[in-house]
């Protein structure tokens, strides 16, 4: 296993604040999305978001990640490490949370505890690239409200770089959603945030023998292309076409002034043999 590529921006084009992050051991590869703070928590001194936190508990779990683990063992030991770092009375939509995924050299498998996507030559488009249905709710909401905004204000009054209308209506269902996290039902969605992730949350996919290249990429890549710069050059595309990520963009929030995207990404392409 040998790296091709590898890249991290955070959205605000500042590393200290960015909630991304690829980690390549002999045995694994991962990308870690630490999820966006809603509370105004900090962890840590000095004080840390909770994504930052949550991400860097992953980093270290999978640094310590026995080459033998099954998926299982992981999903236990990524757990265990970041309850080790938080109050364990914190209820489920106030616990800092990360997405992860982990490709197993010893197993030849991708492991997606979340969202964050993973590709390669062959596979069927979209497959690697999970969204929970929450997220498409929250998206469309948001969506609908910015266009209510703009149909009722004057030509230029709402500039929404600096104001997201639907980002702050959206907010009443952003900030409750951890507590459908790692739970069962219609809107359950995966994550680390230190309690059990059910099995059934957790995709394991094999990665088929005749494959030697494998990309993984955070959900700041709306697609994932073979190569880092085809990647990069379509999300301009996109950035370019919709920057309040209210049209093909669409999702929770949008590039706001100051910022170079909508959200903090990562990507890591591999050599498998």
């Amino acid at each position: 296993m040998r790296v091709i590529e590898s890249f991290v921006a955070g959205k605000a084009g500042n590393p200290s604040l960015c909630e991304d992050a690829v980690i390549v051991t002999q045995s694994h590869a991962a990308i870690v999305d630490g999820a966006t703070d809603t509370t105004g928590q900090g962890y840590g001194v000095p004080a840390v978001p909770g994504g930052r936190w949550a991400m860097a508990a992953c980093v270290e779990a999978i640094t310590t990640l026995a080459e033998d683990a099954d998926v299982e063992t992981a999903t236990r030991h990524l757990t265990s490490t970041l309850a080790g770092r938080i109050d364990p009375a914190l209820r489920p939509h106030l616990r800092p949370s990360a997405s992860v995924t982990v490709y197993s050299r010893r197993r030849r498998q991708v492991w997606q505890i979340g969202d964050v996507g993973f590709h390669y030559a062959g596979l069927a488009e979209g497959a690697g690239r999970p969204r929970k249905p929450l997220d498409r709710i929250a998206a469309d909401f948001r969506a609908a409200v910015i266009a209510a905004e703009l149909a009722i204000r004057e030509a230029g009054e709402l500039d929404l770089a600096v104001t997201d209308p639907g980002r702050i209506a959206a907010r009443a269902l952003i900030s409750r959603q951890g507590a459908l996290r790692n739970t069962v039902g219609p809107y359950a969605f995966a994550a680390i945030d230190g309690r059990p992730v059910p099995p059934s949350l957790v995709t394991v996919h094999d990665v088929p023998g005749h494959v030697d290249e494998l990309v993984l990429a955070s959900d700041g890549y709306p697609e994932i292309r073979p190569t880092l710069a085809e990647t990069e050059a379509r999300l301009a595309e996109l950035l370019a076409e919709d920057p309040h990520c209210i049209g093909p963009l669409r999702g929770t929030k949008g590039v706001m002034a100051g910022q170079i995207s909508f959200d903090d990404r990562s990507y890591l392409r591999l050599r498998l043999s």
